[in-house]
């Protein structure tokens, strides 16, 4: 995604007008942490009711498939930390990760997993 700022530059100091998109793609779209929290304290990121909405030159919406937090990398179960995922994993599942880059069975994603909204 690519996002221009534009200013209005009539009075002494520019002054944000808006923000356009100057390319989006359809399907699915990751939103760190960061960007949500910085675009919420801007006016710029809405999150509610499973979506995040991003005020922009078109609004675009994203529903929300995962949070940020720990899931399991052989059922995408979520778990509550890293000490939950350890023991469902030796409850529930046997046998080497099914995820090559997280070799202990679960991962943490610091990213909203979304898809844009039709």
């Amino acid at each position: 995604m690519l996002l221009k700022r534009i200013y209005d530059h009539s009075g002494d100091t520019p002054k944000l007008d808006h923000v356009k998109v100057l390319r989006a793609k359809e399907g699915a779209q990751n939103f760190s942490t960061r960007f949500v929290q910085n675009g919420q304290a801007d006016g710029l990121v809405s999150v509610s009711d499973g979506q995040i909405t991003l005020h922009t030159q078109p609004e675009l919406t994203f529903d929300i498939v995962r949070v940020p937090g720990y899931y399991c990398c052989y059922c995408n179960q979520p778990m509550s930390d890293g000490a939950a995922a350890r023991a469902h994993i030796a409850e529930e599942h046997d046998g080497e990760s099914p995820d090559s880059n997280n070799p202990a069975g679960y991962r943490k994603d610091n990213f909203y997993a979304c898809e844009r909204a039709g």
